[in-house]
């Protein structure tokens, strides 16, 4: 992994999202959570890719938005904050 990446970790309801939101306000480059946003997106199209009802779905989703969040940050400059990360390289 690079030096100039950082993951926020931490148990549910720490304020790992309020933090990267306002590092990003702050104009730092931050990646959010794949998988609140998995959730969201399959809750409104009725999908089944969620982890209460097909936990392998949901994680191939994960696995590939991580991994290609990984990739993105790579042609960032400076430093890069995700907010957890399934995938460290």
């Amino acid at each position: 992994m690079s030096d100039r990446f950082f993951v926020v970790t931490g148990g549910p309801g720490v304020g790992k999202t309020s933090l990267i939101t306002e590092l990003a306000r702050h104009g730092l480059h931050t990646t959010p959570e794949s998988g609140r946003a998995i959730i969201r997106e399959e809750m409104a199209r009725g999908g089944d890719a969620l982890p209460w009802a097909d936990r392998m779905a949901y994680a191939e989703q994960m696995l590939e938005r991580d991994l290609r969040a990984y990739s993105t940050a790579q042609a960032l400059s400076g430093p890069v904050i995700f907010e957890w990360l399934l995938v460290i390289p």
